[in-house]
């Protein structure tokens, strides 16, 4: 029995690790899902569309401008009759498509987001307007046009951005700072038939047709600020996208509006010209997608 009892538990022995082997080994917890992070560097593309609806306005440098503009000779002893006056703050809607790129850098802290960034962006906005009036030289009626156009060729800024974290992957931020872009503003004042009056010893008019009587344009790279905001959205760990508004203000131009073909006008007005004023600024709304360098 003392023999049979000692076999037993050798046999035991040599059994149990080969049972412990067989038993489930209990997995371990899973590792935390990583904390999205906004801090570092970043850069990618984005597009749309700007549009602006802007007054150009005129004024008269002459005495013989100010008659066109106000229906009215009074400075030489008599009027035009039948005037509606020349239309003085013709609107010029401006719009198209935008896009570029831009990068830029954030600060994350807890659940505020500090960053600065830069764009650039091609853009096809552009807009033409007209206004018509009559003017009478005693009985003889001309019609009188006046044509504004505007257009942006590019513009670029650099910002910095404002942020807060709604949840860990959405960021709505605000934005703002410089800006600068090319644009270029043209206008014209034409007219139907040749003006002429004669008030001795001094000849008043402009000989020009229908066309390019009073035309004026510049293009120019000019500066100013940029305001806006927008939302953005962590895709993963590296790949943002958002959605942003952007009202851009490059300032203030006026175009000189000078009299082709006229003949000599009140000394020492000579050549009687116009001043239309422009105001280059726009808005913008654009998405984008950003790849995130971390």
């Amino acid at each position: 029995m003392k023999t049979l009892a000692t076999a037993i538990a050798a046999i035991a022995l040599i059994a149990t690790p080969s049972f412990a082997a067989d038993m489930a080994v209990k997995a371990p917890p899973p590792a935390p899902a990583p904390v999205p992070t906004w801090t570092g560097f970043y850069g990618g593309i984005q597009f749309g569309g700007g549009w602006s609806d802007e007054a150009v306005n005129l004024s008269p440098n002459d005495p013989f401008a100010a008659a066109l503009l106000n229906g009215s000779f009074a400075p030489f002893g008599t009027t035009i009759v039948g005037q509606q006056p020349l239309p003085n703050g013709i609107r010029v809607r401006q719009s198209g498509p935008v896009g570029g790129f831009e990068a830029g850098y954030n600060w994350q802290w807890s659940n505020w987001v500090l960053g600065a960034e830069a764009d650039f962006s091609f853009s096809g906005m552009s807009g033409t307007a007209s206004g018509t009036s009559n003017l009478g030289f005693f009985g003889i009626l001309t019609t009188q046009t006046t044509t504004a156009q505007q257009s942006t060729d590019w513009y670029g800024t650099v910002r910095g951005r404002v942020g807060w974290l709604a949840t860990p992957n959405l960021l709505l931020f605000g934005t703002g700072g410089f800006a600068y872009g090319r644009v270029a503003d043209s206008a014209n004042v034409a007219f139907s038939q040749n003006l002429g009056l004669t008030f001795p010893p001094t000849f008043v008019g402009i000989n020009c047709l229908a066309g390019s009587c009073f035309p004026g344009s510049s293009s120019a790279i000019r500066t100013g600020w940029t305001a806006g905001g927008g939302l953005e959205w962590l895709l993963d760990q590296h790949w943002s996208a958002k959605v942003e508004y952007q009202f851009v203000d490059l300032g203030t131009q006026t175009v000189q509006l000078i009299a082709q073909n006229n003949f000599a006008t009140i000394t020492p007005f000579t050549p009687s010209s116009f001043s239309a004023t422009f105001h280059d600024r726009f808005n913008v709304v654009r998405l984008g997608l950003n790849y995130r360098f971390w």
